[in-house]
């Protein structure tokens, strides 16, 4: 636990494995409760300095689920890095966990959901009900589901 949370309302970690929170999060679950899910015991979530959740949002990682420094996560996203059971074939079967990575700066806006294979780089925004389980480039806003470029930072 890092200097000065901020947890407002319900938040809820449970499961065997570990959370570590950074410096100056807030855990807004006022809207509704945020979950916080590290399955197993070698599941980890990292929560960077100055990252805010907003109510609604799960975590749930079986492998890790890492969120950097300045992250924004809005009200009722979901992201997780595991299946937890094949899209065909043998449902009974865990495919294996993707890491999953959300970047410096990174903004996510409501009801997004990160499926596993998801790879925020710095910068970038993910509109609202956006669907993604790829990796998004740098500085890039990306929409729908699938998620595709909608624009791109110019620098200069």
């Amino acid at each position: 636990m890092g200097d000065s949370p901020t947890v407002l309302g319900r938040v809820w970690i449970h499961g065997a494995g570990r959370v570590h929170v950074g410096s100056r999060v807030v855990l807004d679950g006022r809207l509704a409760p945020i979950e916080l899910h590290a399955m197993s015991s070698d599941s980890l979530i990292i929560l960077g300095d100055d990252v805010a959740i907003e109510g609604g949002a799960s975590l749930e990682a079986l492998s890790s689920i890492t969120v950097g420094p300045g992250a924004r996560l809005g009200a009722f996203i979901k992201a997780m890095d595991n299946q937890h059971h094949p899209l065909r074939g043998n449902r009974h079967e865990r495919p294996a966990s993707v890491p999953m990575v959300i970047a410096e700066g990174v903004t996510v806006g409501s009801r997004a959901i990160l499926l596993p294979g998801a790879q925020l780089q710095k910068g970038c925004t993910v509109a609202p009900g956006t669907v993604i389980s790829r990796k998004i480039p740098a500085g890039v806003t990306v929409g729908g589901a699938p998620a595709r470029v909608l624009r791109r930072e110019v620098t200069g």
